[in-house]
């Protein structure tokens, strides 16, 4: 579905200037879960907004369904790391849900009906009259994420959403996530430092290393549906968090040190 080929970006009017990201390239299949794993300042936001097609790169291109990405496409949507700046705070949670709805040339009855089913889909049914500051840090979110199922997109890229929301909100929803990508069978670019998010979530994480490229891909073949505790619990889910572990931890290690254990990397 999504094919990032050379992909290269530099801040500012230098094209032969230190790059946020560099001869960056990988694939992302129809109805796969990719998380983009990397420590902060790593490229990954300025990579997600080549992506969208928000910021023009410097070399290289982005192709969605073998299309060259040169704006926006009608199919992808994009959830935001900070909710509270993304929702528009004047209008309800159903007109925020519903607004980008009108690009899609959905009004009326069908878009009514898109926007319900779509609070539902993420347990907020009966609170669209309410405003988005009458929420939780959690249930924001949720919102944002209702806005983007709303519009019903092939594709969706995520950058650290639920970074800002306690540890209870944020396994709460990872589930939520999960169970809306096999409702609505959405592909899923999912960028994040957090390595046990990425293991959870992922059916594939790619690391990432400064300026912002692949250094190591790693599958992830542990059953679905997952389950917090249990899943968590698995040798191999510790065995993958190790591996991922000391491929960020890399470039800050003597490279001799020896890979954590699962055990330490806990």
């Amino acid at each position: 579905m999504l094919d990032v080929l050379g992909l290269r970006k530099v801040h500012g009017p230098d094209p032969d200037g230190p790059p946020a990201v560099a001869d960056l390239d990988f694939s992302v299949a129809a109805g796969e879960f990719v998380a983009i794993l990397g420590s902060s300042g790593c490229g990954k936001t300025t990579m997600l907004r080549c992506l969208s097609g928000l910021v023009p790169p410097t070399a290289g291109e982005v192709l969605l369904h073998g299309a060259p990405v040169t704006g926006p496409p009608k199919d992808m949507a994009f959830v935001f790391q900070d909710y509270s700046r993304s929702l528009l705070p004047w209008m309800t949670v159903r007109r925020n849900v519903a607004f980008p709805l009108r690009y899609q040339g959905v009004t009326g009855p069908a878009a009514r009906t898109a926007t319900e089913e779509a609070l539902a889909a993420v347990g907020l049914a009966g609170r669209g009259d309410r405003f988005p500051w009458q929420l939780s840090g959690g249930m924001q979110q949720r919102v944002a994420i209702a806005r983007a199922l709303a519009y019903r997109p092939k594709l969706l890229l995520m950058d650290e959403p639920f970074a800002s929301v306690d540890a209870q909100t944020r396994a709460g929803l990872e589930d939520l996530l999960l169970e809306v990508r096999e409702r609505y069978d959405i592909t899923v670019v999912f960028v994040t430092h957090d390595i046990d998010e990425a293991v959870y979530l992922a059916d594939r994480v790619l690391v990432l290393r400064p300026p912002a490229h692949v250094s190591l891909a790693v599958d992830v073949d542990l059953p679905r549906p997952r389950h917090q505790v249990d899943t968590k619990r698995l040798p191999e889910f510790g065995r993958l968090r190790a591996e991922l572990f000391a491929a960020l931890d890399g470039g800050g290690r003597d490279a001799a040190a020896p890979a954590p254990s699962p055990a330490d990397a806990g």
